[in-house]
């Protein structure tokens, strides 16, 4: 996935045009100070912005990306934050956190039921008892129910002297019993342009509940967005807090 290799340098400012980060972090602080949260892994952390604004609010942080190209970024724009390789299915922590977050649709990028499985039992294994666990989730309910977007611009933004217009659309390509959807970016960089594929399993609330639920997990809230507003089954988002049941 380009955005991840060859974007990595631009991926922040790529993104944050469809993001609240302040929000977000103002989100996640709340629930650590409630929950007692003091050590946390964020797992997908791309270039580490939110690391930096977590550790700066005095949490033990530790950012894992499966993309080295991400990571090399992350430790060169934060040297004093903590930064690893590592993948959601595959990565074992040296001592247990209070707590281990997915945000932007990190876990959406596990596409098999086996993938999904392993990931939940390592989260298991890297969580101390009672420890939270923070899900942002891309729900199938609209995709399922609007099966094809045509590609079209979604913003333009400036990377430095760089101009850079992204594009996006999506297909679904499976709805038996996971439901499986490409999404596709054209990006234009000044004369250059690239064309990204993201191959994606989005979950109905029931769906993703189920699963956490069969690895020992107790929902505490299910929200709609960062303000916490009341998850809607029409919505894009799902965003689960979750407990480790000690």
């Amino acid at each position: 996935m380009k955005l991840y290799t060859e974007l990595a340098e631009y991926y922040f400012d790529i993104e944050k045009s469809g993001r609240k980060f302040d929000e977000e972090i103002y989100f996640l602080d709340d629930l650590f100070k409630k929950h007692k949260i003091r050590s946390v892994i964020d797992m997908g952390c791309g270039t580490g912005e939110h690391v930096k604004a977590l550790q700066s609010r005095g949490y033990e942080i530790v950012g894992i990306d499966s993309s080295d190209k991400m990571v090399n970024v992350a430790k060169k724009r934060f040297p004093h934050c903590k930064f690893d390789i590592g993948f959601m299915q595959g990565y074992q922590a040296s001592h247990h956190y209070d707590g281990i977050v997915f945000l932007f649709g990190t876990f959406n990028y596990l596409i098999t039921d086996e993938e999904i499985k392993s990931a939940l039992k390592l989260l298991q294994q890297n969580l101390k008892p009672s420890g939270l666990a923070i899900f942002e989730i891309w729900n199938a309910e609209p995709i399922r129910k609007i099966k094809r977007k045509p590609i079209t611009n979604v913003a333009t933004l400036k990377s430095g002297q760089i101009q850079i217009k992204r594009h996006r659309g999506f297909r679904l390509t499976r709805s038996d019993q996971a439901t499986v959807v490409d999404v596709n970016y054209v990006y234009n960089l000044d004369a250059r342009e690239l064309k990204d594929k993201h191959t994606m399993r989005v979950f109905f609330w029931n769906e993703i509940k189920a699963k956490l639920e069969d690895f020992k997990f107790e929902i505490l809230n299910v929200y709609g967005n960062y303000k916490m507003d009341k998850f809607k089954s029409n919505g894009g988002r799902i965003l689960i807090v979750a407990k480790k049941k000690a």
